[in-house]
């Protein structure tokens, strides 16, 4: 797949998700995305949690990526590459894939007291994230690097970690609509 072609289906897929948030997951009340739809499933606010500390590690680890690659010129590629630890997490991330994961404790917030705050933060980091692909249209998606985990010391490229992220937050998303709809049906 190309950088361009890559970039601007995340950016479409990442835009669609937080239209859904927006317009059909924010309009819920309080109640429902607290409610769980069996014992040991997150609620919605925890899986926005989750996606909030992933976000929130990630994206100034992304943005740093960018400007290393703008400070040393790498310009754009034409294919984007993907390393077996990227395909991996990609795979992972896949909402195609049923299976579930467990997460980190640092990720994990089942049981926790998540608040509507959790949505909003959501919301905010999505925005940033979306600026963030912008920003990473003028570099190599497969030079500039992402550390991975609490140190860093592990890497993707920019590009991976990008569409992991993207396909993170859709797995998500598509859960929450689907707790919606079945807590709905009740």
């Amino acid at each position: 797949m190309t950088q361009t072609t890559l970039l601007e289906h995340l950016e479409k897929e990442l835009r669609y998700c937080l239209d859904i948030v927006r317009n059909q997951i924010a309009t819920q009340n309080t109640a429902v995305l607290q409610a769980r739809t069996s014992p040991e499933h997150w609620n919605a606010l925890e899986c926005f949690a989750h996606l909030n500390a992933y976000l929130e590690r990630y994206i100034p680890r992304m943005e740093l990526s960018i400007h290393k690659a703008k400070a040393r010129e790498w310009k754009t590629v034409d294919d984007v590459n993907y390393s077996g630890a990227g395909k991996r997490f990609i795979k992972h991330a896949d909402p195609e894939n049923r299976k579930a994961y467990k997460s980190p404790k640092y990720y994990n917030f089942w049981q926790k007291d998540v608040g509507i705050a959790a949505l909003k933060g959501f919301t905010i980091n999505t925005e940033r994230l979306l600026r963030v692909i912008q920003a990473a249209k003028e570099v190599n998606l497969n030079k500039a690097k992402v550390g991975r985990g609490k140190s860093g010391f592990f890497s993707l490229s920019l590009g991976n970690t990008l569409e992991w992220q993207v396909l993170h937050i859709q797995r998500h998303i598509h859960q929450i609509q689907a707790q919606i709809v079945q807590l709905q049906n009740h």
